[in-house]
This record gives C-alpha cells, structure tokens and sequence, in this order.
C-alpha cells in the first residue's frame, strides 16, 4: 500500500502455482459462479477459439459452425441458379427456363424460411429455452414478412400490367370502330 495526500494506490499480486489448494479453490469458486469453465489454455481447441473457457469455445465453435452452414447454403443457391440461368440458352425454350426458374425460386423460398427460423431458434438458444421460441418466432416473422412484400409486390405489378393490357384493347376496338351491322372490322 502506497499513501500520499489523497490518492490511495492498492497492488494485489497473486500467483497460482498450480500446488496451493487455496487458489484452486478460489478459480474453481470464479468458474462456478460463472458457470464456465477453465480448460488447458495450451490445447489446439484454446488456440483456435481464442479463450481456454469451454463454454465460449463452444459458442466459437457454434457461431462459426451456423455461419459455415449459412455460406454453403448461399454458394449452392448461386451455383443452381447460375446452371439454371442456362438451361433457356442451351435448349432455346424460354417458357420451360421461366418454368425451371420459378419452381426454383418457391424451392428457394421456403429453404429461406427454414433457414431463417432454424438460424434464429439457434442464436436464440444462448437465452435459454424461451429464447429460442422466441429467436425462431423471429426468424418465421422477419422471413414471412418479407417474402409477403415480395409477393403482394409482384401481384401488384401484374394487376396493372392487365390494367394497361385491357385499356389498350379497349382503345383499339374503340378506333377500328366496330359496327354490328356490318359485321366489318375496320
């Protein structure tokens, strides 16, 4: 202890041998309070996740793993649909590419919507067991949500396309001036 004025300096040093029973007791009590534990921090798992604590080598190990998961996912949907991107090149039939293309996109959509509430029950683990209902209620509503808009969007678009498609028509029987009479189409 070290005292001038009004500043108070206080130094602890402890060290652990290893052979004391009293600090094994004290970091055994730190890691049960906790409710983690300490591993060998030399071991190739403590290298790699950074930390010699089990239960964030885990998290590391869990984290990595979903985002592995989540890559492979996007590589796999870019590489079908870049193969069948060709598919109307190759056979010059563009009504089966649009065919190909949109059971493509329901099979992509759907995959999304497991993939986001599996990943959003996952991440929501770490809270317990309510956490991950709520983590996949999350994850249903975000990707719900969205493939709603993407939908009512599209069925937007095609109601005005028939809107414009049907006054067009209309305008053109209106100026070929069909007469009944005679039956003539001018």
């Amino acid at each position: 202890m070290y005292t001038q004025q009004r500043q108070r300096i206080e130094i602890i040093v402890r060290k652990d041998v290893g052979g004391g029973s009293e600090g094994a007791k004290t970091r055994e009590a730190d890691s049960n309070m906790n409710g983690e534990q300490e591993g060998d921090s030399s071991s190739l798992m403590a290298k790699l996740t950074g930390s010699s604590n089990k239960m964030r080598q885990r998290r590391v190990i869990k984290t990595n793993a979903t985002h592995a998961l989540a890559i492979s996912k996007q590589v796999i949907d870019l590489g079908i649909e870049y193969y069948i991107g060709g598919i109307g090149m190759r056979s010059g039939d563009t009504a089966l590419q649009e065919n190909v293309s949109r059971n493509m996109e329901i099979f992509k959509d759907s995959t999304n919507m497991v993939s986001s509430v599996s990943m959003g029950a996952l991440y929501g683990a770490w809270g317990g067991p309510i956490g991950a209902v709520l983590g996949a209620l999350f994850g249903a509503v975000s990707s719900g949500a969205s493939l709603i808009t993407k939908y009512m969007g599209r069925e937007r678009e095609y109601d005005f396309k028939v809107f414009k498609e049907n006054n067009a028509i209309e305008y053109q029987r209106a100026r070929a001036g069909i007469n009944m009479t005679t039956g003539r189409l001018r």
